[in-house]
């Protein structure tokens, strides 16, 4: 019954981060980037906050810090790769194309474009005689330059998919393994407890007597906090499972971009068992 009551409350979605504490975590990947063994995979989470911050809050300077990061990810000398060279180079295209779409909609000037009024176009003369076939020729748009207009935008709106999908299943995957952690505390807690009823068994055994009153007090206490830790144990444990599976499977079924984007390392110890995951979306 108690599981039930639990279910409502760990199934509520925390609050989102604001887009001044997703700018400020960037900021501390570029920090860490410095002294990293795989920059690359700190820079790809410092563009992921601060494009992250730009959505929050559509403030161009967030998604000019993401710019940045991909100048300088693009620089690096360990970039040999063709595969993740491509998608750097995508990524910042679609940064600049994006930084381009809010100065026109906003009117407000950003890191690389210039939102303010433009100049009206200029008028030709009409030629009695006619267009020439000059002018005629320069009218007419390319095939080449359409068909590769029109390639590009469906790739972008592919990655900005693929991204979305990497994100709810590290967001789940990262909540499931949360909720474990959670099951893992109640679980110590009983074990707290049923030990301390054993020695209140056992005092009253070896001395030959019942409980006292302060025993039976204890004990009754004891015994209720048991029978609600494994509710909650339970409803815990379903819970976190269900999440772990669903961002597990979201991983596992995104389209990879790049290799090695994330990895489950397992621990184990006297102290307890677990797993670190390490993600890259």
């Amino acid at each position: 019954m108690l599981s039930i009551l639990f279910l409502p409350l760990l199934l509520a979605p925390p609050d989102p981060p604001s887009a001044a504490e997703l700018a400020a975590e960037g900021e501390a990947f570029l920090e860490a980037a410095e002294t990293a063994a795989r920059p690359l995979d700190v820079f790809l989470s410092a563009h992921t906050s601060f494009d992250s911050a730009y959505l929050g809050g559509r403030d161009p300077s967030h998604l000019c810090r993401a710019l940045d990061v991909t100048g300088l990810a693009l620089q690096l000398p360990a970039l040999t790769d063709e595969q993740e060279r491509k998608f750097w180079e995508e990524t910042k295209r679609d940064d600049l194309d994006r930084l381009r779409q809010d100065a026109e909609e906003t009117k407000r000037d950003n890191c690389r474009f210039a939102g303010g009024p433009r100049a009206a176009p200029r008028l030709a003369l009409i030629d009695p005689d006619g267009p020439s076939a000059v002018r005629r020729t320069e009218t007419v748009p390319h095939a080449g330059e359409e068909s590769t207009g029109s390639a590009k935008r469906p790739r972008r709106v592919e990655l900005r998919r693929q991204r979305a999908h990497t994100a709810a299943g590290a967001v789940l995957t990262t909540a499931g393994l949360g909720l474990f952690g959670v099951l893992a505390g109640v679980l110590t807690l009983e074990r707290q407890r049923i030990g301390e009823m054993r020695g209140l068994v056992d005092t009253a055994r070896s001395e030959g007597r019942l409980f006292t009153v302060e025993e039976d007090r204890r004990f009754g206490e004891l015994k209720g906090d048991v029978f609600r830790g494994a509710n909650a144990a339970i409803g815990v444990g379903a819970v976190g499972l269900v999440t772990l599976g669903t961002g597990v499977a979201l991983l596992a079924t995104r389209k990879k971009s790049r290799s090695r984007a994330y990895a489950v390392r397992p621990y184990g110890g006297p102290q307890g068992a677990g797993a670190v995951l390490r993600l890259n979306f």
